[in-house]
């Protein structure tokens, strides 16, 4: 593995993308747009929630109001006539990233995209605290008030109770109610999958879980570092004694990955020069308490995941430099009557936006299909 790292990290210095995350990059506004073409709709969606915690997890928040700022895309047929049981997969980014994971402006890597041409409708936001969605100070928000938020979007989708922008696009999706969806299911990457899975052992209400690249058990020692680091970074930033190391962030924010090379050589093992140039940009920091209840909330997770008795797929990458043991997770789900796991080959963190992409799609359309229904 050390040696595909290398390598990786080598493309990236030949392509000049090696360098510390620009200023404000964590935060920068990315395309909110509608996308897609032919046969595939995009269009822009927000989520008024409240940053409070009702999870299974104890944390603190400031209790105020934010927007959550997305995407819904969808076949283009996907709304005409009178569609029923509409199922919806809502896609949760991990640690460093954001809605971009799944939304990448790469042919052949966006995820959403593909899951529509598959025949699948998907919405992808921001969480509160990255890109174009709401930011709360980072100590006052937390895992167990990223799963509340997540319930709460999924009671909106469920009622058609948010805001659909169809300037874009306005044939899109006839009529003037926005969509209601009878079957949501949850899809995480990285710590967006125990977002999900807390979300579902605290309010249920979900139809099917895809989990991709989390494990409660099974990190690696490259992993342990790095927490250990992001979080005495955060704790550095608290201390007025200390010299804040990264004033170029909001308050309460810091990065799980110390630079480009961290960045890099830590979530990718087997991708393009394309998608390293596309992706070095785009690194995001994350809120401090979202990192600092983490081990809180894999204790809840470890404790009550034998609730969780929906269908669940879990998805490796197989040179994952944060994760190991695939199967070690998917044993957790003993109260889920239907376990898919996916080893994509030669991939690491994230093995979506990897040459072996493809086989994510196939998989997560296959489990959709047979799984959820």
């Amino acid at each position: 593995m050390r040696r595909i790292n290398r390598a990786i990290f080598a493309s990236a210095t030949a392509l000049g993308l090696v360098a510390a995350p620009a200023a404000g990059s964590a935060l920068a506004e990315p395309d909110t747009s509608a996308r897609g073409g032919g046969d595939v709709i995009q269009l822009p969606v927000t989520f008024e929630v409240d940053n409070v915690n009702r999870s299974a997890v104890q944390c603190n928040t400031d209790g105020g109001t934010y927007e959550v700022a997305g995407h819904l895309t969808a076949p283009a047929d996907a709304f005409r006539g009178r569609p029923r049981d509409l199922t919806v997969t809502m896609y949760q980014h991990g640690i460093a990233g954001g809605e971009w994971y799944w939304n990448m402006d790469l042919e052949g890597y966006n995820h959403v995209e593909e899951m529509a041409e598959r025949g699948h409708v998907s919405v992808s936001v921001d969480r509160i605290g990255y890109d174009a969605s709401g930011v709360p100070n980072g100590y006052d928000t937390c895992i167990g008030a990223q799963a509340d938020i997540t319930n709460q979007i999924v009671e909106q989708l469920r009622e058609g109770d948010y805001e659909l922008d169809r300037s874009a696009d306005r044939g899109a999706i006839p009529g003037r109610r926005t969509p209601e969806f009878d079957k949501v299911v949850l899809a995480g990457q990285s710590n967006g999958g125990l977002i999900v899975n807390i979300a579902a052992i605290s309010f249920g209400n979900v139809d099917g879980l895809s989990v991709h690249g989390w494990g409660d058990l099974g990190f690696t020692p490259e992993a342990d570092e790095r927490f250990i680091a992001a979080t005495g970074g955060c704790l550095q930033r608290m201390s007025p004694a200390v010299e804040d190391p990264r004033p170029e962030l909001p308050e309460g924010y810091n990065y799980y990955d110390n630079g480009t090379e961290e960045f890099l050589t830590g979530n990718f093992a087997d991708a393009t020069p394309e998608m390293l140039e596309a992706v070095t940009p785009l690194q995001n920091a994350h809120p401090c308490n979202d990192m600092s209840t983490i081990t809180s909330a894999i204790y809840v997770d470890l404790m009550r995941m034998d609730e969780i008795d929906v269908p669940v797929h879990v998805v490796f990458g197989e040179e994952d430099a944060r994760i190991r043991d695939v199967q070690l997770q998917a044993d957790l789900y003993s109260g889920s009557p239907d376990v898919r796991t996916l080893m994509v080959p030669d991939a690491g963190h994230y093995m979506g936006l990897e040459r072996n992409a493809e086989t994510v799609f196939e998989d997560m359309d296959a489990w959709l299909t047979e799984s959820v229904g």
